[in-house]
């Protein structure tokens, strides 16, 4: 049975259905999308539940149906966040058989190639924001997000070696460490580019640079 909250508001004669009370199946998904949201365009510290409620077309009551507290929904946001960036990649990666350096290609392209201004602060809320207000948050961040990001990408550095592509001295994840927090940083900056000079750069030239670069330090001589 439905809480009270999820109900509904009545209008006159009519009934004014909330967004979530037709789709019961998708309510926790997407209220965590809209506290990823709300969370980077507000900070932490000044959103307030009432504000994810609206962006999510529900009551505050209905969060704490959900998630017992603030943190709780950061938490889980973060969480579901990072699972549907990395089940996109993975899902990009099966379908390419080509060699190493082409995967890690694409793992760049899919992991990085979104530099719409909304996930710029996403990552500013993750890689800045959290750190001092919520560090667990931010622990949660680090382990589900970058280290999982340079396991992967370590993964194929690997597949590489073992296929000969790449040198067998190469250490795959300190090489993984050094792309993905350089990319991780210069996406955030980018969000700053408007008002300093020199800062600004395409993201396709970032994206294929940088992985033009990492693939020379890997490769086997001929």
């Amino acid at each position: 049975m439905p809480r009270a909250a999820e109900r509904g508001t009545k209008r006159g004669r009519g009934t004014t259905s909330l967004r979530w009370e037709r789709r019961p199946d998708a309510r926790p998904q997407e209220l965590l999308e809209a506290a990823m949201t709300v969370f980077a365009e507000k900070g932490y510290r000044n959103t307030r539940l009432e504000e994810i409620a609206e962006a999510a077309g529900v009551t505050k009551g209905t969060i704490y149906h959900y998630f017992s507290t603030k943190e709780e929904l950061l938490l889980r946001a973060i969480e579901h966040h990072h699972e549907r960036i990395f089940g996109r990649i993975e899902e990009e990666l099966r379908e390419v058989h080509g060699p190493a350096s082409e995967r890690i290609r694409v793992f760049v392209r899919k992991g990085f190639g979104d530099a719409h201004p909304a996930r710029r602060r996403v990552l500013a809320l993750l890689l800045q924001g959290i750190a001092h207000e919520v560090p667990e948050a931010y622990r949660q961040w680090l382990a589900s997000g970058p280290v999982e990001g340079w396991k992967l990408l370590a993964r194929l550095v690997d597949e590489g070696k073992r296929a000969g592509e790449f040198r067998d001295d190469v250490d795959a994840e300190v090489a993984a460490r050094v792309l993905i927090s350089g990319l991780l940083v210069q996406t955030v900056w980018q969000q700053h580019a408007p008002g300093v000079r020199g800062l600004a750069i395409s993201e396709r030239r970032l994206l294929d640079e940088a992985t033009a670069l990492f693939l020379a330090g890997l490769r086997a001589s001929r």
